[in-house]
């Protein structure tokens, strides 16, 4: 009787121990988390994954905005007159929208050329 009563103290001390190494590894590992974030916080590839990001979206909208405008005059059900008006309007939209992608377009190479030229020094 003896014997199981030390075999199960053995047992139940040593799955005392295992819990304990493992409560400190995942410390140490959250320890490890929280200081590779800090660098990352830090780190210019985030901050221009985050600018690349921004143009994505900023992009995205302006496709969006082509597709609507070429959507909202092909559903009109109008008169001649009022035609000839809402295609000039949809060619005066789509000139804008080209006009604010070629800007941003522009924008964006020019902050790269920036960019590459810190690099290089």
């Amino acid at each position: 009787m003896t014997s199981i009563i030390i075999v199960l103290c053995i047992a139940l001390c040593a799955f005392s121990v295992m819990r304990y190494l493992a409560a400190r590894t995942r410390l140490a590992e959250k320890k490890i988390d929280e200081a590779i974030a800090r660098k990352l916080r830090a780190s210019p590839i985030l901050t221009e994954m985050q600018e690349i990001r921004e143009m994505n979206a900023v992009m995205r909208n302006l496709l969006i905005d082509m597709v609507e405008n070429e959507a909202s005059a092909s559903q009109l059900d109008i008169r001649a007159d009022d035609k000839e008006r809402a295609y000039k309007l949809r060619h005066q939209r789509r000139r804008e929208i080209f006009g604010e992608a070629v800007f941003l377009l522009q924008h964006t190479e020019g902050a790269q050329a920036q960019n590459s030229q810190k690099t290089a020094s």
